[in-house]
């Protein structure tokens, strides 16, 4: 399947890195969640819910249509429960495996996204794009702090098999993007990341009804910390994103979302006074490093 060459110029690159920088604030807002009141899964429910209603009145601002062409919405839907699935095999990881390996293996979608380009996109899998992705996977790895002295226990690799699952599911999720702006050229961005975002929120809050865990916020600083994490994290970071895809290769665009745990993690140390150590200092720099190294051209 043949796919609009990249442009020379910096805006989707730029797009993507926003798009980044938006998605990487998605861990602040939920520190700042009272945990213990409000489960993982209605925070994903909430999140994307408040991020579709914001999507839908862009769309209204700028005058676009808020229904989609039918076939579309098939596609949607399969985003909206991609993305359901990444964000429930994800809380889950971190419960069971510790954030930092979660972040890890999450972000091993970098080779599953590659490998899928190559069969659905036909992108080229070069020795440098797979030695910039290990790079930076090491550097996430630096970053996040990953400890030697690990208890292999049945619920730590329960949490490894659902931090892997994460990953190639997200893998998924991006190609079904960069898909759909393939196959349909005049999509509007706008009206269709609203309704993937409204679809992942039924699916999130289908999942929540079945959990025992809280799914009402308790307040309204909750509500408010609820609609920022769906205005930055879900509308304007997956919009950003979404909007770079058509113009940017999806490997590449899967090397340079890397950025996202390293924003989150100088974040924590930025806002929450989180301890810094040299290797993610280290880890840091590795990624960044990579993923330069990986998206510039030969």
């Amino acid at each position: 399947m043949n796919q609009p060459d990249e442009q020379t110029s910096l805006r989707p690159v730029l797009m993507l890195i926003f798009g980044a920088l938006c998605v990487s604030f998605a861990a602040i807002f939920v520190k700042l969640l009272p945990t213990e009141q409000i489960g993982p899964t209605a925070i994903g429910f909430w999140r994307t819910l408040f991020g579709g209603i914001i999507l839908f009145i862009l769309a209204g601002i700028k005058k676009n249509k808020l229904l989609l062409p039918r076939p579309l919405y098939i596609w949607s839907a399969l985003a909206g429960f991609l993305f359901f699935l990444d964000l429930f095999f994800w809380h889950r990881s971190i419960i069971f495996a510790g954030a930092g390996m979660a972040t890890i293996l999450a972000n091993t979608q970098v080779f599953a996204t590659a490998v899928l380009s190559f069969f659905i996109f036909k992108d080229r899998l070069t020795v440098k794009f797979f030695a910039a992705a290990l790079s930076a996977l090491v550097g996430v790895a630096l970053l996040v702090g990953v400890v030697s002295d690990i208890e292999f226990s049945i619920l730590y690799l329960r949490g490894v098999i659902f931090g892997l699952a994460t990953g190639l599911v997200y893998a998924h999720y991006l190609v079904t993007l960069k898909l759909t702006m393939v196959k349909f050229s005049r999509v509007q961005v706008l009206t269709f990341m609203s309704w993937t975002s409204i679809f992942t929120s039924l699916f999130l809050g289908l999942s929540a009804l079945i959990e025992s865990a809280p799914a009402v916020p308790p307040d309204l600083y909750s509500y408010m910390i609820l609609f920022l994490l769906g205005l930055v994290a879900q509308a304007l970071g997956w919009w950003s994103i979404f909007s770079s895809f058509s113009q940017i290769r999806a490997s590449r665009a899967g090397l340079i979302l890397l950025l996202q745990p390293v924003l989150a993690t100088v974040w924590g140390m930025l806002f929450f006074k989180e301890q810094f150590a040299p290797t993610q200092f280290l880890g840091a720099a590795v990624t960044i490093a990579a993923i330069y190294y990986g998206s510039s051209r030969k």
